[in-house]
C-alpha cells in the first residue's frame, strides 16, 4: 500500500526557479496512490491539459488536482536558441515508497510563453513649471509594465527621449527611469519592455511642461484724458501699455513679449481668470461716460497682463475723463482739425510742433500725440506740417551703421520705405557711406546734431511712395479742405539715423533696451605706472568670434593720466572709429562695424592708447569700460546684443563687483545716465528721493551681469536740488547724490 505524500515538484535551469509547484498560495498537486511522472520532453502552455504516464506495474490512478486554476507558473525564464520557450535543466524528483525506499526518476520540462509584457500606465503627462526663473522642472519618468510569466526584476527595459518632439531623439539609455530636469515643452519618450522569453511592447507618452505661473502685473496709479472732439460729442482712446507701468513682469517671458490688454472693470465677473470677450489693446471713453452734473467721473478699469502659455492676470486702476472743450454739451463752433502723429509701429510720438498754414497760421504742440486746432471756417484749404527736432540720438547706435551697412552692400536690404528714410541721415535722397560716416561722429561724440536734418521727419498716413526702395521725394506737408464738423488727419513719424527701431517716441532719451545674449571682452594686461613716464596700453581681443559691431566708453581718471594718444593696429580700424572730443575729460570713444561676422584670435592687438601718468598707480585702477558717453554694447553674427567689459590679467573688471557710479551728467537739466555693476544677472531697484526721503520716482527691472545702465529724464522725476539715488538688489544696496537744476 502506498503512503499520500505532499511534496514539490521543481524545475531549475542556469540557478533561476522556472516551474515551481509549491503547496503555498493555492499553488499545489496531491499524488494519491501511485506515482505518476509528467511526460519527459513535454512543452506546457499555459492553460492546456497536462499529459500523465503511469509508473509501470502500478494498478492506482494519478489524481491531480488544481483549487485555483493556477498550477504551473513562470518566474523567471530565458528563451534559449531561440525555441521561443523557457528550456530548463534537468532536475532528479524524489517519491517516497512505504517502506520501499525511494524511486528516482530524471524529466524535463519546457514551459512556453508568447505572451507580451502590458504596461501600466501609459497615459500623456503635464508637469506645471512654476519655478521664479523658469528654469528645467523635474519630472518623474519611470515606466512600469506587467508580465504574467516574468517578475518585475528580470524584465528588460530601454527608452529613447525626443526633446521638444521635434523628430529627433536626443536621449537613448537602458532602464526604465528616465525621470530628470527638462524644459519647458511638449517632449515625446518611447519605452521598450521585453521579458525573458523575447517577447516585447512598447509605450509611447508625450509628457509637457507648461509654464503655471502667471505674470505680476503692475498698473500706474490712474490716468486723466481729455476728451477729444467726435461727430456726436467726444471720445478718447485709452492704450492698455499707457495704464501698465511698465514693471510688469513673468517668470519666464521678457517684458518685451508679454500681452497687455484692458477692458472695464463693471464687465469683470467673479472668479474671471482670462480677459473678457470685450477685452481689447485699447479702450473708448465718450460722453457716455461723463454723467449729467459730472464734473470729472472716474471709470474703473481692468489691466490684463498675458504670457504666451495663457496665463493671466490683472490689476486694477481708473481713468478720470475730462471734457475741457465741452463737446458733451456742445463742441467748440466752426470746424474742428485733429492731427495725430505717431511712429511705424503706431505707437504715439509726443513733444511735435504742429503749424497751421494757408487761410491762417497758426501753432499747437501736440499732447499725447494729438493736436486740436478748432475754430476754423470750413471750405478753406490748410497746409499741416510736424516737425520735432530734439535729441538726434534717440534710439542711434552702432547697430544702426551695421544695418545701414548691410543696406548700402545689399546684405540686408532695409525693408520698408520709412526706414530707408530714416537712413538718409545727411538728407541727400540717397543712402551712403556719408551717412554712416556722419552718424559714426554723432555715436563718438554726443550733443553734435544732424550737419542738414532734423530729428524727425513726418508724412501723411495715407502718402503712397511711386518708388518705395527710393522713398526720399515725399512730401512733409499736407494740404487739405477744411469740411464742416470735424477733420482728422494723421502721420507717421520717422526718426533719422534709428533704422532698428529703438527710439522711444514719448521720451527725451532713446529707446527700448534689448536684451544682451552674451558678453564680448577686451583684455588689457595690468601694470604699475610710474608718474612722469608714458605708458603704452594694448587694448586686446579676448573670445572675438563672430563680431559685427561694437561701441562703448573707455574711461580713465583724468586726475592721474594725461591722454597722449591712440593708434591703430588692427587693419579694420581707423582714427574714424574714435571720438577724440572728450578725453581731455578722461573719455574715449569708440565705435566698428563690419556687413559680415568677423573673427579674431585671442591676444590680438586692435589697437593702443598711450598715457602720461600723473602719480604711481596701477593702471586696473584708473581705467575701464562703461556707457558714460557711447553706450557699451556689441553685436554677435545674429545681431544679438551683446554686454562689453574690460579683463586685467583674467579679472573681470565690470563683472566682479556690485557698484553703483555717479551719474552723467551731473548736475543735470534734462538727462542723466546711471551706472551700475551687478555681479550677476538679477532683478534690481533704482529709487530717487528727496531730502526728506520722499520717493520721487522708482524704476525696476531684471538686469544682466556686468554694466547695466538706466536713462532719466527730468520729465521722470517730480523734484529739484539736492537728489539722492539707491539701487538695491536681493543681496546688494548703494546710495548717492545727484543735482537736478532748472
Amino acid at each position: 500500500m502506498y503512503k499520500k505524500k505532499y511534496f514539490a515538484l521543481k524545475a531549475k535551469f542556469q540557478g533561476i526557479i522556472c516551474v515551481k509547484l509549491t503547496m503555498m498560495d493555492n499553488r499545489f498537486f496531491i499524488l494519491l496512490g501511485l506515482l505518476l511522472w509528467i511526460t519527459s520532453g513535454f512543452a506546457y502552455n499555459p492553460g492546456s491539459d497536462i499529459p500523465f504516464l503511469n509508473k509501470p506495474g502500478s494498478a492506482s490512478p494519478f489524481i491531480l488536482q488544481f483549487p485555483c486554476g493556477v498550477v504551473i507558473g513562470c518566474e523567471d525564464f530565458v528563451n534559449l536558441n531561440n525555441t521561443g520557450c523557457c528550456d530548463p535543466g534537468l532536475e532528479q524528483h524524489a517519491w517516497e515508497e512505504d517502506g520501499d525506499g525511494y524511486c528516482i526518476h530524471t524529466q524535463e520540462i519546457k514551459v512556453i510563453n508568447n505572451e507580451v509584457p502590458e504596461w501600466i500606465n501609459c497615459e500623456d503627462l503635464t508637469i506645471c513649471n512654476d519655478q521664479l526663473d523658469c528654469s528645467p522642472v523635474f519630472v518623474n519618468l519611470i515606466g512600469e509594465a506587467i508580465d504574467w510569466c516574468t517578475p518585475q526584476a528580470p524584465l528588460q527595459y530601454s527608452y529613447q527621449i525626443d526633446i521638444f518632439n521635434d523628430g529627433t531623439v536626443d536621449i537613448t539609455d537602458t532602464g526604465n527611469d528616465a525621470s530628470g530636469d527638462y524644459p519647458l515643452g511638449t517632449h515625446k519618450i518611447t519605452y521598450e519592455v521585453t521579458d525573458q522569453c523575447g517577447n516585447g511592447n512598447t509605450c509611447t507618452k508625450y509628457f509637457t511642461i507648461r509654464d503655471c505661473k502667471k505674470p505680476t502685473p503692475i498698473c500706474i496709479n490712474g490716468l486723466i484724458v481729455d476728451l477729444m472732439p467726435m461727430e456726436g460729442g467726444g471720445m478718447a482712446e485709452i492704450w492698455a501699455t499707457s495704464l501698465e507701468a511698465g514693471d510688469s513682469h513673468d517668470n519666464c517671458l521678457n517684458y518685451d513679449d508679454l500681452e497687455v490688454l484692458i477692458e472695464r472693470f463693471s464687465d469683470l465677473t467673479p472668479g474671471q481668470e482670462v480677459p473678457g470677450a470685450g477685452a481689447s489693446d485699447v479702450l473708448q471713453v465718450t460722453c457716455d461716460d461723463m454723467p449729467p452734473g459730472s464734473s470729472m467721473p472716474i471709470v474703473e478699469v481692468v489691466v490684463w497682463v498675458g504670457d504666451e502659455a495663457g496665463n493671466w492676470d490683472y490689476c486694477i486702476t481708473t481713468v478720470s475723463i475730462q471734457d475741457n472743450m465741452g463737446c458733451c454739451v456742445s463742441c467748440p463752433g466752426g470746424n474742428t482739425l485733429m492731427v495725430t502723429t505717431y511712429d511705424e509701429t503706431k505707437e504715439c510720438i509726443g513733444g511735435v510742433d504742429v503749424y497751421l498754414s494757408g487761410y491762417i497760421n497758426m501753432y499747437k504742440p501736440a499732447s499725447d500725440c494729438v493736436a486740436m486746432f478748432s475754430e476754423l471756417e470750413p471750405n478753406n484749404i490748410v497746409s499741416v506740417t510736424p516737425m520735432k527736432d530734439m535729441n538726434p540720438l534717440n534710439g542711434v547706435t552702432s547697430y544702426d551703421l551695421l544695418l545701414i551697412q548691410k543696406h548700402i552692400l545689399g546684405v540686408k536690404k532695409l525693408y520698408s520705405p520709412y526706414k530707408i528714410i530714416s537712413a538718409d541721415v545727411n538728407k541727400s535722397s540717397s543712402v551712403t557711406i556719408s551717412d554712416i560716416i556722419e552718424l559714426r561722429k554723432m555715436i563718438l561724440s554726443p550733443g553734435l546734431n544732424f550737419s542738414n536734418n532734423t530729428s524727425w521727419r513726418f508724412v501723411e498716413e495715407g502718402y503712397v511712395f511711386d518708388t518705395p526702395n527710393q522713398p526720399f521725394d515725399f512730401p512733409e506737408t499736407h494740404s487739405l479742405l477744411l469740411l464742416p464738423n470735424m477733420n482728422t488727419i494723421n502721420f507717421i513719424g520717422m526718426k533719422i539715423g534709428d533704422v532698428s527701431g529703438d527710439h522711444s517716441p514719448n521720451n527725451l532719451m532713446g529707446g527700448e533696451t534689448r536684451n544682451s545674449v552674451g558678453t564680448l571682452s577686451f583684455e588689457v594686461a595690468d601694470k604699475q605706472l610710474v608718474k612722469g613716464e608714458t605708458h603704452t596700453v594694448e587694448i586686446l581681443s579676448n573670445g572675438f568670434e563672430g563680431i559685427q559691431g561694437y561701441q562703448y566708453t573707455l574711461d580713465f581718471d583724468h586726475s592721474m593720466l594725461n591722454f597722449v594718444n591712440v593708434d591703430t593696429k588692427w587693419t579694420d580700424l581707423s582714427t574714424a572709429n574714435f571720438g577724440l572730443d572728450r578725453v581731455s575729460g578722461g573719455t574715449l570713444t569708440t565705435s566698428w562695424n563690419s556687413s559680415a561676422p568677423a573673427s579674431l584670435p585671442d591676444g590680438e592687438v586692435l589697437y593702443t592708447v598711450t598715457f602720461l601718468a600723473k602719480a604711481d598707480l596701477k593702471l586696473s585702477d584708473v581705467m575701464k569700460i562703461n556707457s558714460k558717453v557711447t553706450l557699451a554694447e556689441g553685436y554677435d553674427a545674429n545681431e544679438d546684443q551683446l554686454n562689453v567689459n574690460l579683463r586685467f590679467k583674467g579679472n573681470l573688471l565690470t563683472e566682479g563687483e556690485f557698484a553703483l557710479f555717479q551719474n552723467e551728467p551731473n548736475p543735470f537739466r534734462d538727462i542723466t545716465v546711471i551706472g551700475f555693476n551687478l555681479p550677476a544677472s538679477t532683478r534690481a531697484t533704482l529709487t530717487v528721493y528727496d531730502m526728506a526721503g520722499k520717493v520721487l520716482h522708482e524704476v525696476s527691472g531684471d538686469y544682466s551681469k556686468g554694466y547695466n545702465a538706466i536713462h532719466l529724464n527730468r520729465a521722470d522725476i517730480r523734484g529739484n536740488g539736492m537728489l539722492y539715488y539707491s539701487l538695491e538688489t536681493t543681496t546688494d544696496k548703494a546710495t548717492r547724490r545727484m543735482i537736478l537744476i532748472d
